[in-house]
């Protein structure tokens, strides 16, 4: 039998929980008391700051994710920069604000989470659906230790930052 990496199990763990509480206003990730405002709500505990979000290359992206929806986010190891889907043919690059086109078609997909949602997106990882609250990140007084496409939230200068496997970068757009 072969080991379970940690970050298999967190996923594991994650996806359980996201079945088991689709029903539920809000979640919490490292809180027991969510935000009224967040659907989603991710508290940092100790050392663990950042939320990682899904890394592609633009060949990848283009290849796996056809006709995103507006509001999909993913980090783009090509270019360095987070990208939203604005529309279902558009990205927006969010260092610079150009756009580029999103390919095409339908997705297949498998491990949706959905909170919710019982019907999570195809091209989603996690897909949070409220009409009456957002999505609270992780928040920190200062850096922590980063990863290409982690984001975060600094409280000393309330900030979102990106970093960029390199450095963290403030998003401005």
């Amino acid at each position: 039998m072969s080991k379970i990496s940690s970050r298999k199990f967190f996923f594991i763990g994650l996806l359980l929980y996201g079945i088991t509480d689709l029903s539920q206003a809000q979640v919490g990730i490292g809180t027991t008391t969510p935000d009224a405002s967040a659907a989603l709500d991710i508290t940092a505990r100790g050392s663990v700051i950042g939320l990682l979000l899904p890394r592609l290359t633009t060949s990848q992206r283009d290849a796996t994710i056809k006709s995103p929806s507006a509001g999909l986010v993913i980090y783009n190891n090509t270019t360095n920069t987070l990208q939203v889907a604005i529309s279902t043919s558009l990205w927006l690059d969010m260092a610079t604000g150009v756009n580029s086109s999103a390919a095409s078609g339908t997705t297949s997909s498998t491990g949706r989470i959905g909170i919710g949602t019982t019907s999570p997106n195809a091209n989603a990882v996690l897909d949070v659906m409220s009409t009456t609250k957002g999505v609270l990140l992780p928040r920190s007084a200062s850096d922590p230790t980063g990863a290409a496409g982690m984001v975060y939230y600094n409280t000393t200068t309330d900030q979102v930052r990106l970093h960029n496997g390199t450095m963290w970068v403030v998003l401005t757009y």
